[in-house]
């Protein structure tokens, strides 16, 4: 059997990446993980100045790699460890895109011997595949900072978003969002996302590592409501699965574990209207019976409901039971029908419905109420009311103004 040139062996393994890349994410994105990866070692390997990845709009009249003759004069010695540090830095990237299978899939794919090849090169892809599936299992959640999960999961949602809506559409709304937030949560000025459209090779995301000295719990404040707001979008433009799922089935599980751990709450993400509004309205309840009886706080409560039912239309669908009053009953009934109304609409009402009992109640009852309602609502559902327009901060400032 013939010995093969240098540049045979690395256009076969490139384009066996690139194909098995293709089919887990997409064209595009394959091309841009094997030029990112091309391009961090082409300092300490000068020799992959030789290798061209061309993007997907030249592939109708290009080669996808190109690979320039030069390449030969290497040793073969050289190319292999350019070679397996290239593909191990390749499973990194992608993370659990990668899966437990990933390099046997570009083994198949491979045409007959070549994997003997790549073996006299030193790139044993059985091994590779082994020590991988090793890294998975012995990652801990504790080696994840700020800057590894913001990066993670804001790639994650714009490759995803990219897949269903395009590069063009996924970049805008991406970029007005991140700056958007930025008013709530300044340390998103670390977080820049790059203009990949016109320029190849680029990161997707430039991060400060300075975003690693702010508090975890405000990052996955953060993170909550980038999600939140992505969420809406996916589900306004009517996209087959939800996108939370997408998250809970395809993002690393250690990232997963590592969102719970700082915050990060998927499950209310998608939670109905009605279970948003009822969890409201218990904590509510929950906290005004500290101060008195459960009739007088039902009765509180259902007076400040009636006085705004003319304004906000949503309010008829929501009844808290003053007959049956046992401790142990569901007294707060969220009619189905909510869920038509709009959360914008529905974020004013409550907005009013807090300040009007806050105005209700005395000094010693008002003074730490929206201290106490936020802890009794829990981050992740103070957050989701805050998305549909509840502003508790205006309310304490409000409330200081008063008192």
């Amino acid at each position: 059997m013939p010995q093969l040139e240098n540049d045979q062996i690395l256009d076969c393994i490139l384009r066996s990446i690139i194909g098995v890349i293709s089919r887990r994410t997409s064209e595009t994105y394959a091309n841009m993980t094997v030029i990112s990866a091309l391009k961090q070692l082409k300092e300490k390997h000068r020799f992959l100045q030789y290798i061209q990845i061309q993007g997907t709009q030249y592939t109708e009249f290009f080669k996808i790699v190109n690979i320039q003759p030069e390449i030969n004069n290497i040793e073969p010695i050289n190319i292999g460890k350019a070679g397996k540090e290239f593909i191990q830095k390749i499973t990194q990237t992608m993370g659990k895109n990668a899966g437990y299978y990933f390099l046997k899939e570009v083994k198949e794919e491979l045409p007959d011997n070549y994997e003997k090849y790549l073996k006299e090169l030193g790139i044993d892809l059985d091994f590779l595949q082994l020590e991988f599936i090793t890294q998975i299992k012995q990652k801990s959640t504790k080696d994840i900072n700020n800057y590894d999960v913001i990066k993670y999961v804001f790639t994650f949602l714009f490759e995803t978003l990219d897949r269903e809506f395009g590069k063009d559409s996924t970049y805008k709304f991406i970029n007005e969002l991140t700056n958007r937030l930025n008013t709530t949560f300044p340390f998103l000025k670390y977080v820049k996302i790059n203009d990949i459209r016109s320029i190849q090779g680029l990161d997707l995301f430039s991060i400060s590592q300075d975003i690693n000295d702010i508090e975890s719990d405000k990052v996955g404040s953060a993170i909550q409501r980038f999600i939140q707001e992505i969420n809406n979008f996916y589900g306004d433009n009517k996209v087959g699965s939800s996108l939370i799922d997408k998250l809970k089935n395809n993002m690393d599980s250690s990232f997963i574990k590592k969102l719970d751990e700082i915050g990060v709450n998927l499950d209310v993400i998608e939670l109905k209207i009605s279970l948003v509004v009822k969890h409201v309205l218990k904590a509510i309840l929950n906290i005004l019976k500290q101060s008195s009886d459960q009739k007088y706080s039902i009765l509180v409560i259902n007076n400040i409901i009636k006085k705004f039912e003319g304004k906000y239309d949503f309010l008829k669908f929501v009844n808290i039971d003053s007959i049956n009053q046992s401790e142990e009953g569901d007294v707060i009934v969220i009619l189905p029908d909510i869920e038509s109304a709009r959360p914008s609409e529905i974020g004013r009402g409550l907005q009013k419905i807090i300040e009007n009992l806050l105005s209700s109640l005395g000094d010693a009852a008002g003074q730490h109420f929206v201290e106490k309602f936020k802890k009794e609502l829990g981050r992740a559902y103070v957050l989701r009311i805050e998305e549909m327009g509840v502003n508790l901060h205006m309310i304490e400032l409000k409330k200081d103004l008063i008192w």
